[in-house]
């Protein structure tokens, strides 16, 4: 019963207006450590900058220049920012693939020789729709006022589908590819709508970005828990593309060799969501904590957030 009241307790505190894991009690488990005696050195991985080339195009709709700037700012920002990665300068290298891109050519297709990068990401604007729609309303009638006179208002409304592509460029292979298709709210003037359609580019990429730092994130380890491990601090940070709500998953390596299995596996033992991200650390909320066994040395690995709308006004 003791235990359960102080699970309960817990859950309270996490669950707060700020998730504040240095305030959570030490208990039995936060003393626990996960030793892995031999550990493989694959999991324990060098960290390698590769080189990436980021190349937007409009294709035809010439009037989302603003929306290439901002894929463009936003993709080098949110790339450059991942320690595994070295944003190269692409300035000469888009005129060598925007044909190629205008023509509608697939990425496999376009080509890459001239371009001085490991990886190149291909952001373009598939299709664009927008609508101006003037409509009548009259205002409520205020008490003991005139009778309102009806108003004309302006409504701005876009739709847009996004294509990004993440290439190896030795083999021009399409390791990922996404199609987004932002929900933008209307505006009443050009200048908000083009405003909105940016944000939703910007949202867009750093979406892009967060799962391909998912896929290139290096092996983490937990370096401390607190709260009878219901937080645990991890070895991956926004260095690494963890963002506030990034779900991780908890692992240990077991050996199977003597049950003729595969000689190291990994066993998952617990999932959680980062709630307080650093640069190179991160605090996470353990999921049922009292139910696992969340302990200094645990592996961790990054999972990809569920796929939600990305809004293009707030």
């Amino acid at each position: 019963m003791k235990q359960f009241v102080y699970g309960i307790g817990l859950a309270v505190m996490l669950a707060g207006c700020a998730f504040n894991p240095e305030s959570l009690p030490l208990g039995e488990k936060d003393s626990m450590v996960y030793v892995d005696e031999g550990a493989p050195k694959t999991l324990e991985k060098k960290e390698t900058k590769f080189k990436v080339a980021v190349i937007t195009s409009a294709g035809d709709y010439k009037a989302l220049k603003k929306v290439t700037e901002a894929l463009d700012s936003s993709f080098n920002a949110k790339l450059a920012a991942l320690s595994f990665f070295q944003v190269v300068d692409r300035t000469s290298q888009a005129a060598l693939i925007e044909d190629a891109l205008k023509s509608g050519n697939d990425a496999s297709e376009i080509p890459l020789s001239g371009v001085e990068a490991d990886f190149v990401v291909v952001a373009r604007v598939a299709s664009f729709t927008a609508e101006k729609k003037d409509y009548t309303y009259t205002p409520k009638q205020k008490k003991n006022a005139p009778p309102a006179q009806p108003q004309t208002s302006t409504q701005y409304t876009a739709q847009i589908v996004l294509d990004f592509k993440w290439i190896d460029k030795a083999t021009q292979r399409v390791v990922m590819t996404e199609s987004y298709r932002p929900q933008i709210g209307a505006t009443s003037s050009e200048v908000a709508l083009v405003d909105a359609i940016g944000r939703a580019a910007e949202n867009s990429a750093r979406d892009f970005c967060a799962k391909i730092g998912v896929k290139y994130a290096p092996p983490a380890r937990v370096l401390q828990t607190r709260g009878n491990g219901a937080a645990a601090r991890i070895s991956l940070g926004k260095n690494y593309g963890v963002g506030e709500g990034t779900p991780v998953c908890f692992y240990e390596i077991v050996d199977n060799s003597d049950v003729g299995g595969a000689a190291r596996d990994m066993n998952d033992i617990a999932t959680g969501v980062a709630r307080r991200v650093e640069e190179k650390t991160s605090w996470v909320e353990v999921d049922n904590a009292e139910k696992v066994n969340v302990r200094k040395g645990v592996y961790v690995r990054l999972l990809e957030k569920k796929a939600g709308p990305v809004f293009g006004s707030f």
